[in-house]
């Protein structure tokens, strides 16, 4: 067990009132979850103050506050850190706590707009036929059998640090993981050293946090500015800013995407609604692969994975039968049914994610395009209008839905939506019940037609100003099919 002292190793206080011997069970930022002796850590979040929950974490058992408040009279039997920087600080105790469990391992960030998710579990699967693999993200935390949900893209490094310890074996290799622009500025990844870092793609999302693109593009160049020179950088060259990537980094890099100019690009490929076949060029020579997974927008994530493993010396038999082995990711282009007509499901939440899901959709056979769809509540407001557009653009028929509206009025999501349609464009329904439009999709549909649900995907809940309910978009396409077929 740590003690006070072995914790705050390498921080800077600028008070320390209490003894520093004493043991501690673990660093909490949940007050409602301090166990007997443990440190709690008050953050003023967005939308909380943890200081307002220093009591409760001392009743609770709580024998050490950090703050970057001055200590409280009121606690004299409690050890009170006062830091500057309390965020980076809470990174680097969790790192001593756990004894830096991050040590020695090959450790790939994946950033990006879109794309995280999926090429984390495509690279996870590449690695994983060579040696003891783990994996971080918006799914959770996997390790073999073992897992841990999260409802953060990047979790907290305190719980991250916590799996990898408990319940991952000893001879640990690789940890993949997400990393998320909010991470990255407020030192969620602090102290972790990459080995590898992946750039996706960026698009206008986060600017109700970042303020403006620069400063959102500015914190994902920071985790390739922050690679060793002897790291690699996989950079998609197809988008714009990969080009500036490079021109800021000190590390090795690798190129990918559709380009003539790209190290990692397909030779020759197939898209159809059963998969991906695809011959794929690289620097060591011609891989070809054959995938389940759907359309381009997945073919440029397998080329991401694939630059990846080529970059982690992957050999050509653990990419290929890993690649032909990955499934669907939960959400992601994933086909729940396949009859006369198709139902696909997708995390698309941005303008730019639904552009790459609808160019991807209509390179398939198929009839009519059927999009329901809507946008999150008390978020980037701005992409609201150009979802719409790329909808009105590339679907033949669109139904308006709500999302997760939050603390915002459905009807006023809606209305800046369809603000956004191209002029002319009549072919939609409003609903603003998530259930009833998908079913009214749902019932559109006809032979050889595609209903796509987006914007939840994986989600099992909806978010309202008041409450918030279980909803599964999965759930609700299997109910109504069923009903519709009884």
């Amino acid at each position: 067990m740590k003690n006070i002292k072995d914790i705050l190793e390498g921080i800077e206080a600028q008070i320390i009132r209490g003894p520093v011997n004493r043991p501690l069970s673990g660093i909490f930022l949940n007050s409602t979850k301090i166990k007997k002796d443990g440190c709690f850590v008050a953050i003023t979040g967005f939308r909380d103050d943890g200081n307002k929950y220093i009591t409760d974490a001392v009743n609770n058992g709580a024998v050490m506050v950090v703050s970057e408040m001055e200590p409280l009279e009121n606690f004299p039997d409690v050890t009170w850190v006062q830091l500057k920087n309390i965020r980076k600080a809470f990174s680097r105790m969790s790192m001593n706590f756990y004894e830096s469990p991050f040590e020695g391992k090959y450790v790939i960030g994946v950033t990006g707009t879109n794309g995280k998710t999926s090429v984390v579990s495509l690279i996870d699967g590449i690695f994983s036929k060579v040696s003891e693999t783990a994996r971080a993200g918006t799914l959770g935390m996997f390790c073999g059998q073992r897992k841990s949900i999260s409802k953060l893209t990047t979790p907290e490094l305190n719980d991250i640090c916590r799996f990898l310890s408990e319940e991952c074996p000893d001879d640990l290799k690789n940890i993949i993981m997400e990393v998320s622009s909010v991470a990255l500025e407020l030192d969620r990844v602090n102290g972790i050293n990459f080995s590898q870092a992946v750039f996706t793609n960026l698009s206008g999302d986060h600017l109700d946090f970042h303020s403006t693109m620069e400063n959102y593009f500015n914190s994902k160049l920071s985790l390739f500015k922050g690679l060793p020179e002897n790291g690699w950088a996989i950079i998609n060259i197809d988008d714009k800013k990969g080009s500036e990537i490079i021109d800021n980094i000190n590390s090795r890099y690798l190129t990918y995407g559709f380009s003539s100019h790209a190290d990692v690009r397909p030779d020759k490929y197939k898209l159809d609604i059963n998969g991906i076949k695809a011959d794929i060029d690289t620097p060591r020579g011609k891989i070809s692969i054959n995938s389940s997974l759907i359309g381009r927008v997945n073919l440029m994530n397998i080329l991401a994975a694939v630059a990846s493993a080529i970059a982690g010396e992957m050999n050509f038999d653990s990419i290929r039968k890993a690649i032909e082995e990955v499934k669907a990711v939960r959400g992601r282009l994933d086909f729940v049914y396949k009859n006369d007509f198709s139902v696909l499901i997708d995390y698309a939440h941005t303008d730019k994610a639904l552009e790459s899901l609808l160019l991807s959709v209509k390179e398939l056979e198929f009839n009519r395009l059927i999009l329901v769809f809507g946008a999150g509540g008390s978020r980037d407001k701005t992409k609201r209008a150009r979802m719409g557009k790329v909808a009105s653009e590339h679907a033949d028929i669109v139904i308006v839905t709500s999302d997760n509206p939050r603390n915002e009025d459905p009807g006023s999501i809606i209305d800046q939506i369809i603000g956004g349609f191209s002029r002319g464009f009549k072919n939609y329904y409003i609903e603003i019940d998530r259930e009833k439009g998908i079913g009214k999709g749902i019932e559109m549909a006809g032979k050889k037609d595609i209903v796509i649900i987006a914007g939840k995907g994986h989600e099992d809940y909806q978010i309202f100003k008041e409450k918030t309910i279980h909803f599964d978009d999965y759930e609700m396409v299997k109910n109504i099919i069923g009903r519709n077929n009884a």
